[in-house]
């Protein structure tokens, strides 16, 4: 893989990374106090306030492990077949671990899985 390529993706990682921690460690004021009305929203705010917070978390597990595959030059190689996964469609997202064709045969088995 191509070591400028490399760089731009780890720089971009390590963005994503900063920006996602940044949100992360902001702190939300939910106003509790009130009527049953204004504990219900409080409560769902809070709920969609962890929710938020849990898929950064994913996100940010998923950067970690991108940084871990450039470290150890495995990054862009496809998990299923070992080809390189396009650069085109690592620039779309960083995070995948396979490439196309892969991809489109694991989808097919979960549509004939379903079927069945």
């Amino acid at each position: 893989m191509n070591k400028v390529f490399l760089q731009k993706m780890k720089e971009n990682l390590l963005s994503q990374k900063k920006g996602l921690a940044n949100r992360s460690s902001q702190s939300v004021d939910i106003d509790t106090d009130g009527d049953e009305t204004d504990e219900i929203q409080a409560n769902m705010i809070l709920e969609v306030v962890n929710q938020l917070s849990s898929r950064d978390n994913f996100r940010i597990t998923r950067i970690n492990d991108a940084l871990k595959r450039i470290e150890s030059k495995t990054y862009g190689i496809c998990e299923d077949c070992g080809e390189n996964i396009p650069e085109k469609r690592l620039t779309a997202n960083p995070h995948f671990l396979i490439c196309v064709g892969c991809a489109e045969d694991r989808e097919l088995e979960e549509k004939q899985r379903k079927r069945s």
